[in-house]
């Protein structure tokens, strides 16, 4: 898109393999991040509960509350990067912060120390994440968006699983202690070194992005908000019913280790969760650009249905696995199949501040999930948790089906990236 609000012409931006060098870059970001923050999510029933001694309901509301504050930050940082009209400087920030944030983790000798991480690692993570998704909504033209955001998924979640397999032969090899696991926790810092050496001499700041920091007063107007229209505002309805089902990968973790799964294979099971949703995300992302996307929404809201009642039922390890292989196909089914349908109904001028709406939505969602499944299981039992979720589950698998084609004036290109 130029300085005057019309599409740029895509022939105008540096292609590699049918998509702008700029998503390729994100991507390999995205991957060397999920290296270091998977083994976040892989030990963390294992320090949470046995060596800082919490219990499960613990566990809920801190990663519940933190994603919570992550995705507040996001929502704010949208507002902030359509203000600003630049993605690249709060991308570079975030994941500076991430550099200090790591080792937080290997020091904790408590739950307020770790919750003190925890909630830092979650702000660096909000401040990055929705300039990353704008700039790839600002890179991509409309036929391509599905695939951009399924290669830049595709990358995060091999990261995940490279850094999951790390995680496990690291405790095969030393031991699955205590001072391993902050080992592990401290050797996370080097991939976000790497993803920070990537942005600032990979990614180049797009050029007219339309910049919100010459209007007087609050720089996102009513008028902005309701272009966003009706069908928009279903969208996120839709969202926040199945995201008060999603809980935390934490427990697939706790869920193995609870039937028998020994701490130093807990890693694996985050590698089998990759294994399924990186390739899932790759192909959903091509095949979205040119069937309607709620179809897709529709088969990972599925999934999850199907996962939950699995790992409901579940009373051996192997039966965990296949719960966990089916909620790695609902979500790579579905995250990047939420930003591109986040960025087909939204107007140019505030598309960071639509994604930062969204992510909001799932702020609360996500929210009420990981407390109400810790809750459940604390009281109850595992079968209990996961039912209920499945349940949720149902109601929004329902919904999405009436999900409406975004309005034809947002559907055009607006690819913008500079040519490199």
């Amino acid at each position: 898109m130029n300085n005057n609000g019309s599409p740029t012409d895509s022939k105008s931006i540096s292609m590699v393999y049918g998509l702008p060098l700029t998503i390729w870059i994100v991507g390999i970001i995205s991957f060397f991040s999920n290296i270091a923050s998977v083994v976040i999510t892989a030990f963390s029933p294992e320090f949470i509960i046995n060596i800082l001694g919490a219990t499960p309901a613990a566990m809920g509301y801190i990663r519940g509350l933190s994603e919570a504050l992550s995705y507040l930050i996001k929502m704010a940082s949208g507002v902030f990067s359509d203000w600003l009209g630049k993605r690249k400087i709060l991308m570079l920030i975030g994941y500076l912060g991430a550099v200090f944030a790591k080792p937080m983790f290997a020091l904790c000798q408590g739950l307020g120390l770790y919750i003190s991480a925890q909630l830092l690692e979650r702000i660096t993570n909000g401040l990055r994440d929705t300039p990353r998704d704008a700039l790839i909504a600002d890179c991509s033209p409309r036929e391509l968006k599905g695939r951009s955001y399924g290669v830049r998924q595709s990358f995060a979640f091999l990261g995940s699983m490279v850094g999951s397999i790390i995680g496990f032969l690291l405790l095969w090899y030393f031991g699955s202690s205590a001072s391993t696991i902050r080992m592990v926790y401290m050797l996370a810092a080097i991939p976000i070194v790497v993803a920070v050496l990537l942005i600032h001499f990979g990614i180049k700041e797009p050029k007219g992005i339309v910049r919100l920091r010459d209007r007087k007063g609050f720089p996102i107007k009513k008028a902005d908000i309701k272009q966003l229209g009706p069908k928009f505002w279903y969208y996120m309805l839709v969202c926040f019913i199945f995201m008060c089902s999603r809980y935390s990968e934490s427990f697939l973790i706790y869920r193995a280790q609870s039937i028998g799964l020994e701490v130093q294979y807990a890693p694996l099971v985050l590698t089998l969760m990759h294994l399924f949703n990186s390739p899932t995300s790759r192909i959903v992302g091509n095949w979205s650009d040119k069937h309607e996307r709620k179809l897709f929404l529709a088969f990972g809201f599925s999934m999850m249905l199907v996962s939950c009642i699995v790992l409901a039922l579940a009373n051996e390890i192997w039966h965990v696995m296949i719960g966990v292989a089916i909620y790695g196909i609902h979500y790579g089914a579905t995250q990047g199949t939420f930003y591109a349908v986040v960025s087909d109904y939204s107007p140019p001028q505030i598309k960071a501040t639509s994604i930062g709406i969204f992510n909001m939505v799932c702020c609360v969602g996500m929210c009420i999930s990981n407390v109400l499944t810790g809750e459940l299981w604390k009281h109850y039992d595992a079968e209990v948790a996961f039912i209920a979720n499945s349940t949720i589950t149902f109601v929004a698998a329902i919904c999405v089906m009436f999900i409406s084609n975004p309005a034809a004036k947002y559907a055009k290109p607006e690819a913008i990236c500079a040519k490199k």
